[in-house]
């Protein structure tokens, strides 16, 4: 992973994550059939359990902004 704007725990497996990916996340969804560059920010669900397992991706931010805000409400409301 590149840089996480926030992160939080969902479950003892699971985190929600805002941040940048990685090329070869980004390929690796590419393969999987997601349409991404790997440019900018995404919401997606990591493994804390198999670091090696791909990353699951929710949505693209439209602004390193829009992000930060989101990041800011889930840290406000954990």
């Amino acid at each position: 992973m590149d840089e996480i704007v926030g992160a939080v725990p969902v479950s003892n497996s699971a985190t929600l994550c805002i941040g940048g990916i990685s090329s070869a996340e980004a390929e690796r969804a590419r393969e999987a059939g997601h349409d991404l560059d790997g440019m900018g920010y995404y919401l997606f669900l990591a493994s804390q359990d198999d670091p090696e397992k791909p990353i699951e991706v929710l949505a693209k931010f439209w602004s390193a902004s829009a992000a930060e805000r989101l990041a800011r409400m889930i840290a406000a409301g954990s």
